[in-house]
């Protein structure tokens, strides 16, 4: 169980000693899914599902969750919680649908819990007064659907200051290719009842905006303004306004690198590179650190950067949930109350079913992995002439800074009609480390001999890949030793074939983890169980020196059985993000107890009545369930034997035959008995023959 939050600010000295030392930067483990938060549970779907919204406000799909405090009264907490486009139980296909059932643009719940280990539950969503259940749209939109009006509301930020709530929306015209899409403009919404209704104040960004989308944070008495335009591939800046200026845009000041520029959204400056899409920012009191988080669609992750300062610099990227564990997914938007220790937890939207689950990550101080690519989008190259540190190798060759690139501003090309084109970059690599290299590239129709790959320091191919025709911007990637080389060249060229053309943008070059994770059993390696008595596995734990605690992905094979004799292993695997695979671990399970039971042993008299003691004389039968307790179906004797009061046979009544594993066969067997008898007693066993009597079960007796 994870522990309450707590809603107090920590004491410095409650603080890692390395915040009161040096500089350092944080890194997080791999995220871990907590809870559904919105829509119905699907088939397998073994997580929680606290607020049942497709029950409770006719939400069945839905995405983005922005989480801010919105506690006005400081005896009753609160967080408020936007969504985007949402849709009533009629849908339940991938992402957005347009006109499809019950859709509103943007949705807002209410929530008191301060205990996340098992979801992010409701107090309530706003409604509509007219429908019961019904969770209304609470900023318009005409869901106009031509491409050239109002489609939709879709909020990107929320913020509270005194007893009024704020959202910055962006207002969208149409839904452009993957990852792109267009605005109007962006607005800020404002209630001064709780949420129940908004009003559109007026202050506005352009279509071309800088802040078509935003996060916010407070921070002095100001309130800070980091901003993306619209789509998914561009940078961040920052602005800010004083908490009484929130709707007065005119005294909003643009960070220019230096200082703060009023009323100048021009100056603004990146303060992180390309690209970030959905993103949340919050202050984590216990490392006295700001983090951000946001979805790197390059890289197909969401991921995390940390920085003392909300101008920067910011850290390099940690990945912290990846798109080959949960397709499709996006989003990133921190909860505000988990900040003061190591729990960093975010809701994150996935496509696919198209809803919000919680995740949650743990912090650590560490170094992040950097892009050894220098200007891997190009967008400090400040002309069209390609300057270092890329070099263009060979022919013809040049920056695009007309936005034809994949993300940002810029992107190189090459383009000839002969000839061998080239661009390359050499970059300080460490000998014998494994790596690997990805871009984007998008070609002219007639491309049939370009190539992208790592030469070593010799000149020699490290690792190339060919690639040809490519119409849109498509990722290329090459997984390479290092040998004993310590500076590489990357490069990516074309043959030109007549007039031929290549775009490329958005390099990274990574260290590749090929450490696997480790596995440690909980409890005994070797342990025994009587026969039919109880195993539960302690289980085992995994760690990774990348993506921390990897046990809730330990895959055990092999199952126990108690009912049946016999030694069971049960061996734990688990792998990384980069699958690495641990070594695995078995535990062995051993099943003791007789191979075979007798039970409900009866003995009766000629007359049938039921015999309690040997009697003087007669005929004596015996009857008992047999169970086989091994996993095989081994011939054996189903004896009923007289003994004198010698322990000697006088008699026997056997039956050779075998019984189904697992299973229980019933048998009987009597004979006359002697005249005196005086001693005498009858058994009930399982033996190998009737030629070796010895028992291999319990024994029923009558004496």
């Amino acid at each position: 169980m994870l522990s309450m939050i707590s809603l107090a600010t920590p004491s410095f000295a409650d603080t890692p000693q390395a915040a009161a030392a040096t500089p350092f930067e944080l890194t997080a483990s791999k995220a871990v899914k907590i809870a559904r938060v919105t829509g119905a549970t699907k088939a397998g779907e073994t997580v929680p599902n606290p607020n049942q919204t497709h029950t409770n406000y006719a939400l069945n799909a839905t995405d983005l969750g922005i989480m801010w405090d919105a506690s006005t009264d400081p005896s009753s907490t609160k967080i408020m919680v936007a969504f985007g486009d949402s849709y009533d139980s009629g849908w339940g296909g991938f992402g957005g649908g347009g006109n499809a059932a019950g859709w509103r643009s943007n949705l807002l719940a209410i929530s008191n819990d301060t205990d996340l280990s098992d979801g992010l539950t409701f107090s309530s969503m706003i409604t509509d007064e007219n429908r019961m259940n019904y969770a209304k749209e609470i900023i318009s939109s005409a869901h106009d659907t031509s491409g050239s009006g109002d489609f939709t509301a879709i909020p990107t930020a929320g913020i509270s200051v005194g007893t009024r709530h704020y959202i910055h929306y962006m207002q969208i015209k149409n839904w452009g290719a993957n990852g792109r899409w267009n605005t109007n403009f962006s607005e800020i919404a404002y209630s001064d009842d709780e949420g129940k209704n908004w009003t559109k104040s007026g202050v506005k960004w352009g279509s071309t905006s800088k802040f078509a989308q935003a996060a916010y944070i407070k921070e002095s008495g100001y309130v800070y303004m980091f901003g993306t335009p619209a789509g998914r591939f561009d940078s961040a800046y920052l602005a800010r306004a004083a908490e009484a200026d929130m709707l007065n845009r005119a005294n909003y000041e643009y960070w220019d690198g230096s200082g703060w520029a009023k009323e100048n959204e021009a100056a603004a400056v990146a303060v992180v590179d390309v690209p970030i899409s959905e993103l949340s920012v919050a202050y984590n009191s216990y490392y006295k650190k700001w983090i951000m988080t946001y979805l790197n669609e390059n890289r197909a992750a969401i991921v995390m950067r940390s920085s003392s300062s909300l101008t920067g610099p910011w850290s390099a990227e940690t990945e912290i949930v990846t798109g080959a564990e949960f397709p499709g997914l996006y989003g990133g938007f921190i909860h505000p109350w988990t900040n003061d220790g190591k729990d960093l937890y975010f809701l994150m939207s996935e496509w696919g079913p198209y809803n919000v689950f919680l995740m949650h990550s743990t912090l650590e101080v560490g170094t992040p992995t950097h892009n050894l690519i220098a200007d891997p989008s190009f967008e400090k190259q400040t002309t069209g002439i390609i300057s270092m540190p890329w070099v263009l190798e060979a022919g013809n060759g040049g920056i695009d800074q007309t936005f034809l690139s994949r993300s940002g501003s810029n992107n190189v090309w090459l383009r000839n009609a002969t000839g061998w084109n080239a661009i390359k970059q050499t970059i300080a690599v460490t000998a014998n480390t494994e790596y690997k290299l990805t871009a984007f590239v998008k070609t002219s129709q007639n491309n049939n001999a370009g190539y992208f790959g790592v030469r070593g320091s010799a000149g020699d191919i490290l690792k190339e890949t060919k690639f040809e025709r490519h119409d849109n911007y498509s990722p290329l990637s090459v997984r390479f030793n290092s040998g004993n080389n310590t500076n590489i060249t990357v490069f990516t060229g074309m043959h030109a074939n007549g007039d031929t053309w290549v775009q490329a943008d958005d390099y990274l070059l990574l260290p590749v983890d090929t450490t696997p994770p480790v596995i440690t059993l909980q409890g005994d390696a070797m342990i025994e169980v009587p026969l039919g008595g109880t195993f539960t596995d302690a289980g085992a734990t995994a760690t990774d020196n990348e993506d921390g605690d990897l046990s809730h992905k330990i895959v055990v094979t092999g199952t126990v059985n108690t009912s049946i004799i016999g030694t069971y292993p049960l061996t734990y695997n688990v792998s990384d993000a980069d699958g690495n695979a641990a070594i695995p671990v078995t535990r062995t399970v051993n099943v003791k107890g007789q191979a075979y039971t007798v039970s409900h042993a009866a003995f009766k008299g000629i007359d049938g009545s039921t015999l309690h003691t040997m009697p003087k004389k007669g005929f004596v039968t015996a009857s008992a369930d047999i169970r086989n307790n091994t996993d095989t179906a081994n011939s054996v004797t189903l004896v009923v034997a007289l003994y004198n009061k010698k322990g000697e046979i006088e008699n026997v009544s056997g039956l050779s035959k075998a019984i189904t594993p697992g299973t229980t066969e019933t048998f009987s067997g009597g004979f006359m008995l002697p005249g005196d008898n005086s001693g005498y007693y009858v058994d009930v066993f399982v033996a190998d023959s009737l030629t070796d009597m010895q028992p291999i079960s319990n024994v029923g007796r009558l004496k």
